[in-house]
């Protein structure tokens, strides 16, 4: 997956950042891909957004605003 289809899929649901769609695309890979073509989606998909210039936090995913809006609701969850 490109990120252009990524933006297209992420769109459709209502999100508004090129982070969010990618972002939902990892997070829903294993219902999106066959077992076999999940890694190789993924990096498609992840070494695009890089050429765009969508930065990714060392947890893979990708940063809104320089923020891994993901690692910060996890932290606040576990107290």
């Amino acid at each position: 997956m490109n990120l252009e289809q990524a933006k297209a899929f992420g769109k459709e649901l209502g999100l508004e950042t090129d982070a969010e769609c990618i972002n939902n695309i990892i997070l829903h890979a294993v219902n999106l891909f066959g077992y076999g073509d999940i890694d190789k989606e993924l990096k498609e998909l992840i070494d695009d957004a890089k050429k765009n210039g969508i930065k990714f936090h060392e947890c893979g995913m990708a940063m809104i605003d320089d923020k891994c809006y993901m690692c910060e609701k996890f932290t606040h969850t576990l107290g």
